[in-house]
């Protein structure tokens, strides 16, 4: 499965989403940045398109190496863990969901 498949948005330079790849109705959230829930959340919500999504965001101290800045070939290190809501914990590499 490709990351472009699962619908990713930049919501900044430093922070995107995407739909769970094992299904479901929730949105996972990447950032490289370090970033609070409260900031997470006002930047998703700036947008009134994901306003009732149900949108998983990162821990506030972590953040991921992004090379590139096209989901066709980016590559996000380390794993986006989100298995301890019952989502996916896997790899972005080159643009491939593994």
């Amino acid at each position: 499965m490709r990351l472009v498949d699962l619908d990713p948005q930049w919501i900044t330079p430093d922070l995107f989403i995407f739909r769970n790849p094992t299904g479901g109705d929730a949105w996972l959230s990447c950032k490289r940045v370090p970033m609070t829930f409260n900031e997470q959340c006002e930047k998703l919500w700036e947008r009134p398109e994901f306003k009732g999504r149900i949108i998983v965001t990162t821990v506030a101290h972590m953040a991921w190496q992004f090379e590139g800045n096209d989901f066709s070939n980016l590559t996000v290190t380390p794993s986006i863990d989100a298995s301890a809501s019952g989502n996916w914990h896997g790899f972005i590499t080159n643009g491939e969901i593994r």
